[in-house]
């Protein structure tokens, strides 16, 4: 057992990113607070109107649809994965029909939309980018996953986790909706309780233009030029917003996102995950808030779509409650998957996105969150999560020490870099 253990620390010392401890003290001391402390790390921050904000797949499936038939000139849209489902293909049929009366469609996806299967089956679910280019619509991959690129395996961990819209310029939505069979289906049916935020900030659509057009000029023969996608939204308003939009070749780091919301909350932080994964560095954020007496609330999904999500999972829940972090099981009556990527401190502070708790997020993938300072938007999110908490448990020390096995473990070190 003590070898497993020594394994088990070495392992994880390994994985730790340079972010520890005293360097959350050297933060706390330096800076005013977290709008200063993520200027300082080249996070710009934004004004705009309060957001929207949508908190299941049938509540975005019908904004996705009203967003695609009042288009006019041009829609960029990133998913993570596109898998087939009724509603995938109403998605896609709603914008061929936009691409037909002359708007401009321009379709990202990650190429690991064609490694998913249906929950709890391993059964592959088909990715849906081939019904896609059937109907003649503008779709790349990122980064596609091919036969011939296994030798350079590690690159193919470079992975565009991101999710977000694009339309007319009048907004950029983002946060955790994939067009696929989990994220599209309502909660009632088993789909996923997700989130996304709609901005409309000039500057934020500015910024997510040009990302995706960088992006898409990177992996397509067909270039386009940011400069011919014109926004539509107006800067002002009384909400303070920062994007996160993580690129493993400079620009903002989820790390500096975790940093701010650990170092400056004052009293109590919620998160809210579909599993958590988290990293030493991770740990040491929470366990530096803890110390400075911030309560810190965790919920997670007890429903998963494979094992080894829950293996990986459960396993870390005993040493995030040793450390003094209230941890919930969330369960859904129609078996919904927790799909919410969410941080809150002291009800005004709010990133909602795509980052989840392990080393992938922070390292080598891109993600995109926006952190959002604005009461009423705060107290929305606090409803929604009083709402989650009707339907969940709190796990117990002893429960959570059940799940410390091997098994568990080697799940966990496989999710660091898969989850």
């Amino acid at each position: 057992m003590n070898r497993k253990r020594i394994l088990a620390a070495l392992t994880l010392v390994l994985m730790a990113s340079c972010v520890s401890y005293g360097k959350l003290e050297t933060y706390a001391r330096e800076h005013a607070g977290p709008s200063e402390f993520l200027s300082s790390r080249g996070v710009v921050q934004l004004r705009g109107d309060s957001p929207a904000l949508y908190f299941n797949g049938t509540e975005w499936y019908d904004r996705a649809r009203q967003a695609i038939a009042e288009a006019e000139d041009y829609i960029l849209l990133f998913s993570f994965l596109t898998t087939e489902s009724p509603r995938t293909t109403d998605i896609f049929q709603w914008l061929r029909a936009a691409q037909d009366r002359g708007v401009r469609v321009f379709v990202m996806v990650d190429s690991s939309s064609y490694y998913r299967s249906y929950p709890m089956t391993g059964r592959a679910i088909n990715g849906a980018v081939p019904e896609a280019r059937r109907l003649g619509l503008n779709i790349i991959e990122y980064n596609p996953i091919r036969g011939n690129r296994v030798p350079t395996f590690l690159h193919l961990f470079n992975r565009d986790h991101r999710k977000f819209w694009i339309v007319d310029g009048h907004f950029v939505s983002l946060g955790g909706q994939n067009i696929d069979y989990d994220s599209l289906r309502d909660p009632s049916e088993g789909g996923a309780v997700d989130t996304m935020v709609e901005i409309p900030s000039a500057r934020a659509v500015r910024r997510m233009i040009d990302s995706f057009a960088l992006t898409w000029n990177s992996f397509s023969l067909d270039k386009i030029d940011p400069a011919d996608f014109p926004v539509r939204a107006v800067d002002g308003g009384a909400v303070d917003y920062w994007l996160i939009d993580q690129h493993l070749h400079g620009g903002e780091r989820v790390t500096d996102m975790f940093d701010a919301f650990f170092t400056f909350a004052e009293e109590e932080i919620w998160m809210i995950q579909c599993y958590a994964y988290p990293t030493p560095a991770l740990l040491d954020k929470i366990q530096f808030a803890l110390d400075r007496g911030v309560r810190i609330n965790m919920i997670v999904s007890d429903n998963h779509v494979a094992n080894r999500f829950y293996k990986a999972s459960y396993y870390s829940l005993a040493e995030l409650i040793r450390r003094g972090v209230r941890v919930y099981f969330y369960s859904d009556p129609g078996g919904a998957l927790l799909h919410y990527k969410m941080i809150m401190a002291d009800d005004r502070l709010v990133s909602i996105g795509s980052a989840n708790y392990n080393l992938r997020s922070q390292t080598t993938s891109r993600e995109l969150s926006v952190i959002f300072a604005d009461p009423r938007t705060a107290g929305t999110v606090k409803a929604n999560v009083e709402e989650l908490l009707l339907h969940s448990r709190k796990v117990t020390p002893a429960e959570a020490q059940g799940y410390r096995t091997l098994d568990n473990f080697f799940n966990f070190l496989l999710m660091q870099f898969w989850g």
